[in-house]
């Protein structure tokens, strides 16, 4: 798929960020022509996991095509019935296909098509030529498909934003626990959210993750994740540090960052095969060419769960007389990263993994493997994060006779990585 557009990325910015599950398609010329569309493999999961139709079950042959129920929303907003036809030819080794009655009336080689299920149906919109976030409220179709489905989780949203405002309005208040999580804990003391090693989001389904200003490092952890070890050459973090390892000082280890862009100086490098759905890290040893292996959907999944809803919130440090003191100031609010983009950016390299084993007495520890993301390129996993300003302004008017809110919420960008 090509590089979206600034509105194609609000777009799905505007879906995500609602939670709503969609999948994607970009109509060639040929396809359009033919009346045929390519499967990817990041359709055929928004499918499967809306559970409409998997493609892995389907025979070859025309006898074994399924129709869907379909909608196209034009551009004007209308609504055209388009039934979906779900198929592997005898051909081509039965590639899926998929394809939407009149399709090529409503749309040009290139564009955007997104797909949501919803009222048992496929429902196609255009994400190329039609702004959702307005066409919601002021389109039939699109108000008709949309509204019921983005109502009630802003109210969450607004809560947690409220109380983090009220803690920060406090200003500096001095941590509870000293080194690298005494911000994140603070924070959940203030909240009144419990720490605990679960899965589960901190505060009525939205993770926090709070850090501190002037982080140095170029990437951001997203999730860790270890290899599928029953489809992986090698078995366990112990035989990846026995065969990539090196000795430091009293320890014997394997930090490194393995990227598809370049083979690290462990011999190693990333592979993505998005066929069979795996991402292989490869290696320049002859017997290990691939050491270690995950499945795609794997990945996709952990990600999901990690980050649904995420206010990434940044806090300012200061230390007198030895106690440190923390400043709540900002927040960049994500909902639901572009789990089609996992791939395309692992294969591009702005998605990387960090190994961290270590043996040291014997004992071999794993503290990863980390996946990372680039900070340049987060907004192609998360599009168009809402920044909140935490801070009050006040602000003088310069007409006596015009109110002004002494407290505003600034939602302009800013980079909260600084």
């Amino acid at each position: 798929m090509r590089e979206l557009t600034d509105l194609e990325v609000e777009n799905l910015g505007f879906l995500t960020r609602y939670s709503l599950e969609f999948g994607l398609l970009e109509p060639t010329s040929t396809g359009l022509g033919k009346s045929i569309m390519d499967a990817t493999a990041e359709y055929r999961a928004f499918l499967k996991g809306q559970g409409i139709h998997d493609y892995d079950a389907q025979p070859q042959g025309t006898d074994a095509k399924r129709m869907v129920p379909a909608s196209i929303i034009t551009l004007a907003g209308d609504v055209i019935d388009a039934p979906a036809s779900l198929y592997r030819p005898i051909t081509k080794n039965g590639d899926p296909r998929v394809w939407f009655s009149r399709l090529k009336q409503y749309c040009q080689p290139g564009d955007i098509l997104v797909s949501v299920w919803a009222t048992d149906r496929i429902w196609v919109l255009n994400a190329t030529h039609v702004r959702f976030s307005s066409a919601a409220h002021q389109l039939g179709g699109y108000r008709q498909l949309l509204q019921p489905l983005v109502g009630g989780r802003e109210s969450v949203f607004e809560e947690l934003l409220e109380m983090l405002q009220g803690i920060s309005a406090r200003g500096f208040i001095p941590t509870i626990r000293a080194g690298d999580t005494g911000v994140g804990h603070l924070l959940e003391s203030e909240l009144g959210v419990k720490a605990n090693s679960r899965k589960a989001p901190d505060y009525k389904g939205v993770e926090i993750k709070s850090t501190r200003a002037g982080a140095s490092s170029r990437s951001q952890t997203l999730f860790a994740k270890v290899p599928d070890w029953d489809i992986s050459q090698l078995k366990s973090s112990r035989d990846m540090l026995d065969e990539f390892g090196y000795a430091r000082e009293e320890d014997f280890k394997l930090y490194c960052t393995v990227s598809s862009k370049v083979v690290n100086s462990q011999g190693l490098g990333l592979h993505v095969d998005e066929k069979a759905g795996l991402l292989h890290e490869t290696s320049t040893h002859p017997a290990v060419p691939h050491p270690v292996t995950w499945r795609l959907d794997g990945l996709r999944e952990a990600l999901a769960e990690k980050h649904a809803d995420t206010f990434w919130v940044q806090a300012e440090s200061r230390k007198e007389g030895g106690i440190e003191s923390i400043h709540f100031k900002s927040v960049m609010q994500t909902t639901k990263p572009i789990l089609q983009q996992v791939a395309p950016m692992l294969a591009a390299g702005t998605i990387t993994v960090d190994h961290l084993i270590f043996r040291k007495h014997g004992r071999v520890s794993e503290r990863g493997p980390l996946f990372k993301i680039n900070k340049k390129h987060f907004d192609e996993l998360f599009p168009r994060p809402i920044y909140h300003d935490l801070r009050p302004v006040r602000l003088t008017s310069p007409v006596a006779s015009s109110p002004v809110d002494p407290l505003l919420t600034v939602q302009e960008p800013f980079d909260l990585f600084d």
